[in-house]
């Protein structure tokens, strides 16, 4: 059992970045409504071929780059009647209003690579989330080139406080980090981490700064009593844990939520190399 876990104070992170008044009984913006026990997220490589995406109509599907993206596509074919866009920086938040055949779009990142992207929108479509990455030798070279300014300035209090705001700040609130972004997990959607089976563990996100990485994870007592959250019992090699916006659960099944947090796990490598000693050998 790792007992080693440091254990990062949630309060001094928030006081120095955003009033708590803005967090209490928050749910996760653009992840809670979209991400559920029944769908994963659909990792996709960039390999200079146009990426393939269909819209499910009525219902909003959303794209996440691993950088700061800019969206180009033509309003006269894909008019606001026809198709909603929206830009959270690293995500694209498309919305299909009615069926269209497949348009070209381009995907600007901040480091100057285009992503072709063919979308098209169907009655019945999957709406679940999708990761493009890029192929992991150029995953590499922009990490090695990155890594020195990454680990003077990111530490495991930064790269926490960066990813809670990813979650729960409000738009008008959230910063880019040229040092930090979004990092695909590769895991299965639920994951057995704590050694007593008392919570459940669902992954939302991840995101890497320099060597660090930190994972988002949906927490939801599976006790019919509280629970009081307690990172010695989690399974996998951590370097950091932190539970928001509490550490005591209320028993399985109340309303509004009492019953869940959101764990963010600091780890030396990727989440999915980090939980593996937790996983069932095939």
């Amino acid at each position: 059992m790792n007992r080693l876990i440091k254990p990062i104070c949630l309060a001094s992170i928030l006081l120095a970045s955003l009033s708590a008044a803005n967090f209490v009984n928050a749910a996760p913006l653009n992840t809670a409504n979209t991400i559920t026990a029944n769908s994963s997220d659909e990792h996709i490589v960039w390999q200079r071929a146009p990426i393939k995406i269909t819209l499910p109509v009525g219902k909003e599907r959303f794209v996440s780059f691993p950088n700061e993206v800019q969206f180009g596509y033509n309003t006269n074919l894909l008019p606001p009647e026809v198709m909603r866009v929206e830009n959270d920086n690293q995500t694209l938040y498309l919305f299909a209003k009615k069926p269209f055949s497949t348009e070209r779009t381009e995907a600007k990142l901040a480091s100057g690579e285009i992503i072709l992207l063919d979308i098209n929108a169907k009655k019945a479509a999957p709406d679940n989330p999708v990761d493009i990455v890029l192929p992991k030798k150029e995953n590499n070279e922009t990490a090695q080139s990155n890594d020195q300014a990454s680990q003077s300035s990111v530490n495991t209090v930064s790269l926490t406080r960066y990813a809670i705001q990813r979650l729960y700040a409000p738009q008008r609130l959230l910063k880019q980090s040229m040092q930090i972004s979004r990092f695909p997990m590769e895991t299965e959607h639920v994951v057995p981490l704590f050694y007593d089976g008392s919570a459940s563990a669902m992954p939302l996100a991840s995101w890497r700064g320099g060597n660090l990485y930190v994972t988002a994870l949906l927490v939801k007592n599976l006790l019919k009593q509280p629970l009081r959250l307690d990172p010695r019992l989690l399974c996998g090699d951590w370097k950091a844990a932190s539970f928001y916006p509490q550490t005591q659960l209320a028993s399985r099944g109340t309303p509004i939520n009492k019953d869940t947090a959101t764990l963010f796990v600091v780890s030396n490598e990727p989440f999915s190399q980090a939980i593996a000693s937790c996983l069932p050998q095939s």
